[in-house]
């Protein structure tokens, strides 16, 4: 199989690759296995008019990431075969997620992702209730502020302790 990157593509693929100590085909090997092997990974099509070139009608894709983050365990042989010697690695994310509450209106251009279709198939892809709290960035930043001063951390289990306990003593309250 061959595969060829250029432009801002590449160097952000390099970038990405580098920050992970991983070489470029070690990144997307662990990239495209997580987007094939986890659910929810979708690629669309759809026509493009402005697409056209010598006759030949151009195409829209789409990416759906899948709705879980991926976990790759990779045995030393992988781990050989795919580490660039860099020092430095990404480590794994807290329970923090730092981008949606501070996005404004108009963060997010195309129609595709502005809408509120992804919010239907993401319910149904996922068999567990949920419970959706959106949040400003302040007082998200204060609630992350009080599950630490709690919990002594913000990874994402104490994140869904302290929701699930708020719940459950709202409920007790309640009956």
């Amino acid at each position: 199989m061959e595969v060829d990157f250029e432009g801002d593509t590449l160097e952000n693929m390099k970038k990405l690759a580098e920050e992970a100590g991983l070489t470029p085909e070690g990144f997307i090997e662990v990239v495209m296995e997580q987007f094939c092997d986890n659910r929810g990974a979708r690629v669309y099509t759809g026509r493009w008019s402005k697409g056209e070139v010598d006759g030949e009608k151009g195409f829209r894709y789409v990416s759906q990431w899948p709705f879980r983050p991926g976990f790759k365990e990779a045995t030393g042989d992988k781990v050989k075969k795919w580490k660039s010697g860099a020092k430095k690695f990404r480590p794994h994310p807290t329970g923090e997620w730092p981008f949606y509450p501070r996005l404004k209106e108009g963060d997010i251009k195309h129609e595709y992702w502005s809408g509120k279709k992804m919010y239907h198939q993401a319910f149904l892809e996922d068999r567990k209730g949920r419970v959706v709290v959106t949040m400003d960035g302040e007082h998200y930043d204060e609630f992350l502020g009080a599950v630490k001063k709690k919990k002594g951390n913000i990874w994402t289990v104490s994140i869904d302790s302290a929701m699930q306990e708020a719940v459950n003593d709202w409920i007790a309250k309640e009956e």
